[in-house]
């Protein structure tokens, strides 16, 4: 019953923020969001929405007590990185976590948690509303896709995820400066991000088949000589070593959904190649940076393919796959015919709730417990050591 009661919650929170998302009014090219000084109703109308979404997302983070199949064992490693001890989180983490519980005068781990999710969500929302075409749909994937109640889980992780989103608009505008100076701050908290910085670069260019083809040979051998690799792996990553990690790390529903996305992708191309053609001047800027994250999406899907055998990999595929919540609704934005792009709209809608649904019904299992929902406000069990 508590379970049923905590995805009726998950689910009205979705909803809820969903609709006030599709409130917000996209901008036009020449709009101006002051007026004689001031913020025009429109202006003001869009961020009083993002504002209270945001407030609803960040309170049902903060306030969540033992979600989320590693929140125990941050409160130790938060303890670890207090009084001294052994850690291997990286040292942005236990700086902070040093930092906060100095000022808050106790381990209140509760604090750690509020600031990682006000900082995961802040970056997530610079993003949207900066970088993707339609907000609305950007965010209503970010929700049904799970990626929302995903941050309730390895919160380094998803600090790092959402500042590398965010330098997607920099390494797109050849700004490297900026790229490399937020991928390095987000590397304090968790180094794999760091990853990116080459990888990002090089997805700006355009691939030719035969280095696409050259590209998945090496990831085939590779798949061959996962023994060694895993080794290799092992060196940069020691802390996985003998652990449950090493059975794999590839998530079989987020390939599939990697797949689709780059059918869709291949579908957009072959029928508006016309009119692409016809508007490759003008539409240059956003068929590369469509291109970009089609080729991040091709990366997601080697790495959960060829690379499942490496410990948690999927957190590498995620850097690749998150793309897709820019990628989706700039393919929807240029559908040029109107019917159709309602068509695949209303597809898509019906695939993300129903995937949506199958997410709620399988995250009370291990590895991601996150049902049911408690908070801290309700319990008075609390994690203490000595």
């Amino acid at each position: 019953m508590t379970r049923i009661v905590s995805i009726l919650f998950y689910l009205s929170i979705a909803a809820g923020t969903c609709v006030m998302a599709y409130q917000i009014q996209p901008y036009h090219a020449d709009e101006t969001v002051w007026s004689c000084g001031r913020r025009t109703s429109k202006s003001f109308q869009n961020r009083l929405f993002i504002t209270g979404i945001f407030c609803i997302l960040f309170l049902a983070a903060a306030l969540r007590f033992d979600i989320g199949n590693d929140y125990g064992q941050y409160t130790q490693t938060a303890h670890e990185a207090y009084v001294g001890g052994y850690v291997v989180t990286e040292s942005g983490f236990n700086w902070l976590v040093r930092f906060l519980y100095g000022l808050a005068g106790g381990e209140y781990y509760e604090l750690v948690f509020s600031v990682f999710a006000f900082v995961t969500l802040l970056f997530f929302f610079k993003a949207f509303t900066r970088q993707s075409v339609n907000f609305s749909q950007t965010f209503f994937l970010f929700m049904t896709l799970g990626l929302y109640f995903q941050t309730f889980n390895t919160v380094r992780y998803y600090l790092a995820l959402s500042v590398a989103l965010f330098s997607m608009k920099y390494v797109l505008e050849k700004d490297y400066l900026k790229f490399v100076f937020w991928i390095f701050l987000a590397g304090l908290f968790h180094k794999s991000v760091l990853l990116v910085l080459p990888v990002y670069w090089i997805a700006t260019f355009a691939w030719k088949r035969w280095q696409i083809a050259a590209g998945l040979a090496v990831s085939a051998a590779c798949f061959l000589g996962k023994g060694l690799v895993l080794k290799l792996a092992l060196m940069l990553y020691p802390s996985y070593r003998n652990t449950v990690y090493l059975e794999g790390g590839g998530s079989l529903i987020s390939t599939l959904r990697t797949v689709a996305v780059l059918a869709l992708y291949v579908w957009f191309i072959c029928s508006q190649q016309c009119s692409l053609a016809e508007d490759a001047q003008g539409a240059q800027r956003w068929q590369r940076e469509l291109r970009f994250y089609a080729q991040l999406n091709l990366l997601a899907l080697v790495t959960g393919s060829f690379f499942s055998f490496l410990p948690v990999v999927t957190r590498i595929s995620y850097y690749f796959g998150v793309s897709q919540i820019f990628m989706i609704p700039l393919i929807l934005h240029n559908i040029k015919e109107q019917r159709m792009r309602r068509k695949v709209t209303a597809i898509l809608f019906v695939v993300c709730i129903l995937y949506f649904v199958i997410f709620l019904m399988e995250a009370h299992q291990d590895g991601v417990k996150l049902l049911p929902y408690k908070s801290w406000l309700f319990e008075t069990e609390r994690y203490t050591y000595k």
